[in-house]
């Protein structure tokens, strides 16, 4: 399974065997960071693991989840800094999710203890092993909404277009909240963040990871199907905003 096909198989994973994972599985997951494509290059990152199966677990917080292992994701401060962390990640994710290992975002936990490189700050932490339930869902049990809630077609949009459109409409986010919109032509999608009514206090971190989660999804769709794509933000539609939504970013179809 490759990390398209794993946009359409992986879910949460809540309840996971206590058991060793093979030292292989992390030989080959640290040679896939190394090709990781970032979304803000300039970033600097780190991805540091923890083993929870000495019984010192360090990781911490409400709606904590018990998991042998934890990955700590690192970054330094800068523009697109927690953007390009959920970017990285759910590649992370779904890379596990196509070896057979369980994955579940933290996002309130903490890492006790864990200090990462100097200059940098944990930014999210991914709970990950064996899963002692289902692993994967398919696609259509998958509670989101549809894309005629998320998308306004300012022309008719190509089959490649809502391919696109639906590996974005299936990322997750925070609490499941979908804080993207999407204003469709046939060859740009401009990007909203929707203005939540009751924001999550002192997560707006959150949504930006969120956004990252999503862009990826919209990138290895367009690889999928063999489209060069380019992010870029546009000023001139950064006045305009839509309704409950700011504007964030175009996805630029070449």
């Amino acid at each position: 399974m490759n990390l398209y096909e794993a946009v359409y198989n992986r879910k949460s994973v809540r309840h996971y065997k206590m058991e060793l994972l093979p030292q292989e599985f992390f030989r080959n997951l640290r040679k896939f960071e190394q090709g990781l494509q970032s979304f803000a290059p300039e970033v600097h990152y780190s991805v540091e693991l923890v083993n929870a199966m000495d019984g010192e677990a360090r990781v911490r917080g409400m709606f904590h989840v018990k998991a042998p292992y934890y990955l700590v994701f690192f970054s330094e401060p800068g523009k697109h800094a927690m953007v390009n962390a959920g970017y990285l990640l759910e590649q992370i994710v779904l890379y596990m999710t196509g070896h057979g290992v369980g994955t579940c975002y933290q996002g309130a936990a903490k890492a006790v203890g864990l200090s990462g490189p100097a200059g940098m700050e944990p930014v999210m932490v991914v709970a990950f092993g064996y899963a002692d339930e289902k692993l994967h869902r398919e696609s259509f049990l998958a509670k989101r909404l549809p894309l005629k809630e998320l998308c306004v077609f300012k022309e008719d949009s190509t089959e490649e277009l809502r391919l696109i459109l639906q590996a974005a409409r299936l990322a997750p986010s925070a609490f499941n909240r979908q804080p993207w919109r999407f204003v469709v032509y046939q060859s740009r999608i401009h990007v909203f963040a929707r203005q939540e009514p009751f924001p999550l206090r002192g997560k707006e971190g959150m949504l930006w990871i969120d956004m990252g989660i999503m862009l990826s999804h919209v990138a290895l769709a367009a690889e999928e199907c063999w489209r060069d794509i380019e992010f870029a933000r546009k000023e001139t539609l950064a006045a305009k905003g839509m309704r409950k939504g700011r504007y964030f970013m175009s996805v630029l179809l070449n």
